[in-house]
């Protein structure tokens, strides 16, 4: 589970806004989630995970491809801000819990993990791994900044222990980020 240090710094920064890294707002965020979505493709999917929905913005697009979707994240406001977001659609259920600890049971034909890694532990992603191997039944796709973050990984060594964990993914890079597909 991430550092109680990284859980009180996301819960700070959700308790002064539901949209702290301007999700909602932002060109980039805007680019990225296309770029995002263009990789996995439109679909349908039949159970998706997202871990780390954060307020649900990806969410949101996201749904329409799926028959049945997850979204979880550690930060109870940011959950909150995502299941007032996603309301109006039952076939999505958001729920709090932490990566790798709380992953629910299931097959998913879909895992996204979009700018949550490198705020997990490497032993943390050694688990989430583990847990993968089990429970996936297509695309996991990752996507992270790769600049420098103030966690103890950066975007780019995590996918690498990820890779340890499952095998080699395809990565598009783009100019700050990169999507990795495994």
């Amino acid at each position: 589970m991430p550092r109680k240090s990284v859980l009180d710094h996301l819960a700070r920064l959700y308790g002064r806004s539901d949209d702290p890294w301007n999700h909602r707002t932002s060109p980039y965020e805007a680019r990225k989630y296309a770029a995002t979505l263009d990789t996995i493709g439109p679909g349908p999917f039949g159970n998706a995970l997202e871990i780390g929905c954060g307020n649900g913005t990806l969410s949101r697009r996201l749904a329409p491809r799926c028959r049945r979707l997850t979204a979880m994240d550690v930060t109870p406001a940011a959950v909150e801000a995502a299941r007032r977001h996603l309301a109006d659609l039952p076939h999505v259920a958001v729920v709090h819990g932490m990566a790798p600890r709380d992953l629910p049971d299931g097959s998913f034909d879909l895992i996204l993990l979009s700018e949550v890694l490198y705020f997990l532990t490497p032993d943390d992603i050694s688990l989430l791994g583990h847990w993968l191997r089990g429970h996936a039944a297509g695309r996991i796709v990752a996507v992270n900044w790769t600049g420098p973050t103030d966690e103890e990984l950066d975007g780019p060594r995590a996918v690498a222990l990820l890779a340890g964990a499952i095998g080699q993914p395809a990565t598009t890079d783009h100019a700050d980020y990169r999507i990795d597909v495994f």
